[in-house]
């Protein structure tokens, strides 16, 4: 008699617990009773019944179905490399980790490898675009498209709690859309002030390096650090008159309303870095620490990291074949943290539009005494060089620094005021 549906249900194992029944009821009623009571053939019943007779309750048990030999089967020493790249690397996927630490396997057998160990996760998978831009931006002149944004680092853990020890709040970053060059630069505050020094300082950098500003089209998104909230009836914000005025840019483009992909470029580093580099890290609390960290991370970004998204190649790669004459110093130019000087050592945003550069101290300290790395071994462990802090001049300084007016001392009066 086939076991109550109760009696199956309360079991831990449902099936071993049916041809536990089914070998008791052919030893007692017989073959032919069995099999027709629970509905099978007589050979299942005589299968089950040798191996209860053979190996007793265990015989009942399920065995595996894989076949005795696999020839193409990895050996246990790849999947030991790929478990230690995995380990390493927690954020790499498949494809990411055979092309980083050379895997002699296929990607699938990766995938695999980390299903099987319990070392995937499962990821959402994005709706796919209407009509991708992947192709078309291959086409498009070279240099010819920046994007900056601004991102809040408050809302990632493990780093927030490092802000109130002298690590900054936000994130400024720049990237050229066809090739993908990544340029950063941190501040503990988000205000216009800041966002016209790091586009003063990479336009500069970029008019160095042998790119035609005349050509470049510099997109933001609406933010109030980039003008997108200042009355045109006072003329043009200062952020579009440094583009445009003073650096000759082809123009300063906002996103149009209700287009949320027009900045998808930049804001897709955001999402990379996040994996990547905030949650990979391990942060001192030490903004010089910190500053070596983010060099190196872009310099691994510009010169290793290879896009997908562009046929595998990495931003060096897209640079020698679309714009040779580009010097590869454009990489060499460090992140800073744009708010650790003084209030009366910053130039005021007029002063930046009518060409007052940082003062001559401070480059030193943005700046690194030797920017360009020798080398960039392994996964972004590249030059970590930065040249030491420069003390701010004292208050009896006679000579102003460059670029630093020399303010007016109030004449003292006979009651010494």
């Amino acid at each position: 008699m086939c076991p109550p549906y109760y009696e199956m249900i309360r079991s831990h194992n449902p099936s071993f617990h049916l041809r536990y029944r089914l070998v008791q009821t052919a030893t007692e009623q017989g073959i032919r009773a069995a099999a027709r009571q629970f509905g099978c053939s007589r050979n299942t019943v005589r299968k089950w019944l040798r191996r209860y007779q053979q190996e007793g309750k265990p015989g009942l048990k399920e065995r595996s179905r894989a076949p005795h030999s696999i020839p193409q089967k990895t050996p246990p020493e790849i999947e030991r490399k790929v478990l230690q790249a995995r380990d390493a690397i927690p954020c790499f996927g498949p494809q990411r980790l055979k092309q980083e630490f050379d895997l002699p396997c296929s990607t699938g057998a990766i995938g695999r490898i980390l299903h099987q160990h319990g070392r995937s996760r499962r990821r959402k998978k994005p709706r796919p675009p209407v009509r991708s831009l992947a192709r078309q931006k291959l086409q498009w002149p070279p240099f010819g498209l920046l994007q900056i944004d601004v991102k809040d680092l408050r809302d990632l853990p493990g780093y927030r709690e490092l802000i109130p020890f002298g690590l900054p709040r936000f994130q400024f970053t720049a990237r050229i859309v066809p090739e993908g060059t990544l340029w950063l630069a941190f501040s503990a505050v988000n205000d216009s002030t800041y966002a016209l020094w790091f586009a003063d300082r990479l336009l500069a950098h970029l008019a160095r390096c042998g790119v035609d500003l005349s050509r470049l089209v510099v997109q933001t998104d609406n933010g109030s650090e980039f003008g997108g909230n200042w009355n045109r009836r006072h003329g043009l914000p200062p952020f579009t008159k440094l583009v445009e005025h003073k650096h000759g840019c082809l123009q300063h483009r906002f996103n149009p309303p209700h287009r949320s992909t027009y900045n998808s470029d930049v804001e897709a580093v955001h999402g990379i870095m996040e994996p990547e580099f905030y949650e990979l890290e391990r942060f001192s609390g030490s903004p010089r620490a910190f500053l070596n960290q983010a060099y190196s991370y872009q310099l691994y970004f510009n010169l290793l990291r290879r896009n997908s998204a562009k046929a595998g190649q990495t931003p060096e790669q897209l640079r020698r074949a679309r714009a040779p004459t580009v010097s590869p110093q454009i990489y060499w130019l460090p992140p800073v943290i744009l708010s650790s000087l003084k209030a009366q050592d910053l130039p005021l945003p007029r002063q930046v539009l009518e060409g007052h550069d940082l003062p001559g101290y401070v480059s030193c300290i943005t700046e690194p005494a030797e920017s360009r790395p020798s080398s960039v071994p392994g996964i972004w462990r590249a030059h970590r060089r930065i040249a030491p802090r420069a003390t701010a001049p004292r208050s009896g300084c006679e000579s102003p620094c460059p670029g630093q007016t020399r303010r007016r001392q109030p004449a003292s009066g006979p009651n010494g005021r």
